[in-house]
């Protein structure tokens, strides 16, 4: 009997896989338990592992195609099995099985109409008057009029026509690069994040010069994933998700990391932030990191997370402002630290300034909210020892 390959689901918001690749080819025999092919979903890649041992036939997805959670793209047959697969008939989907209208075209004159009597073309003494005067040939116009005879309103579009400044070129294209793998399901969640999020956006300048010397040897996003934790704490509402008509408070502090790699950024998940020590999360970080530009994050790695923090400060970008990572309530954006002249107590003093810029979903927060929470972070980093 064949065992269906199925496309897994991993959690709850995936709705489709990518297939990468195949291990085994069609009508080899595979072993149950062993790796079978890797798909993408919208978290990691991973392999599917094959579900029986026996010959794999009937491979119905592959390299590229994107295929909907649950549905069958192989099967696993006994040696000398035939496979027979059910018929279904499928429903019309679009530009399948559709009747397509089609229209002729309705005739329109191409050339001036011309007197077989004569030899002259057909036109009104205006607009032979109008033509004229402006250089134009009457063999050239298309007439609208009675029989094709070319009127005053023909000669003036012919004029528009003339007077219009060329079409210019068309760019020449260097290449195309296809919107698949990571950076498809990076476009897809993000456009899906705006459409259906409200963002609010607030940003504040932060003194770093106690942060620089309380860090150590810890990277600065490693500093803000320690101090952002335990603020979070105190906000719950930047910590929460929206489910149909309820905003759920999460227990957890799970920090998200935004890594940039060749197929776009990922996010790992640095869990419980907020009961860990700053040199644990530093050492946890640039091991997630490591592994998200080999490409070797694991299915954990990369879930639960309930709050973003993404740092383009090593680019020497001041500001900037985030789209959200769904289904969270908001992201932390850090910008580049710049010394800039400060007053402190009436004195000009040069300190090192990072501005923080939170976007959230507006269902859930309120300026007023994000406000709180950036003061309170601005005061934490600006306090520590």
């Amino acid at each position: 009997m064949a065992t269906p390959v199925i496309m897994p689901k991993t959690g709850m918001t995936q709705e489709t896989g990518t297939v990468i690749r195949w291990f085994y080819q069609e009508g080899d025999y595979v072993k149950k338990g062993e790796p079978l092919l890797e798909v993408m979903t919208d978290k990691v890649n991973m392999e599917i592992e094959a579900p029986a041992s026996g010959v794999l036939k009937g491979i119905k997805a592959f390299p590229n195609d994107i295929v909907p959670v649950t549905q069958v793209i192989a099967y696993i047959v006994e040696p000398g099995e035939e496979l027979v697969e059910e018929k279904v008939t499928p429903t019309p989907a679009m530009g399948e099985g559709v009747p397509v209208e089609r229209r002729e075209p309705t005739p329109v004159a191409t050339t001036a109409a011309i007197a077989p009597e004569t030899g002259k073309v057909k036109a009104t003494p205006v607009a032979r008057r109008l033509a004229r005067e402006h250089g134009l040939d009457l063999t050239q116009i298309t007439g609208q009029g009675p029989g094709g005879t070319i009127t005053k309103d023909d000669v003036l579009k012919a004029m528009e026509r003339a007077a219009a400044p060329p079409t210019a070129p068309p760019v020449r294209e260097a290449k195309t690069i296809p919107l698949v793998g990571r950076r498809r399901i990076i476009a897809e969640r993000m456009q899906q994040s705006v459409r259906e999020a409200p963002h609010i956006a607030l940003s504040i300048e932060v003194d770093m010069s106690a942060a620089e010397k309380a860090r150590h040897d810890a990277s600065y996003t490693a500093l803000l994933v320690h101090v952002v934790a335990r603020v979070l704490r105190k906000h719950p509402l930047l910590n929460s998700t929206l489910r149909g008509d309820q905003i759920v408070l999460l227990d957890d502090i799970n920090i998200g990391v935004a890594v940039a790699t060749d197929e776009g950024l990922i996010v790992p998940v640095i869990k419980r932030a907020d009961t860990k020590l700053l040199a644990d999360i530093d050492t946890e970080l640039k091991e997630l990191t490591k592994r998200a530009r080999a490409g070797k994050l694991t299915l954990d790695d990369v879930t639960g997370g309930t709050f973003t923090i993404t740092n383009l400060g090593m680019f020497d970008i001041p500001y900037f402002r985030a789209v959200i990572n769904p289904p969270e309530a908001a992201i932390l954006a850090v910008g580049a630290i710049i010394k800039r002249p400060v007053v402190i107590d009436d004195g000009i003093y040069i300190r090192p300034i990072m501005t923080l810029t939170v976007s959230a979903d507006h269902r859930i927060l309120d300026g007023v909210a994000v406000a709180k929470f950036l003061q309170e972070l601005k005061a934490a980093l600006e306090r520590l020892a």
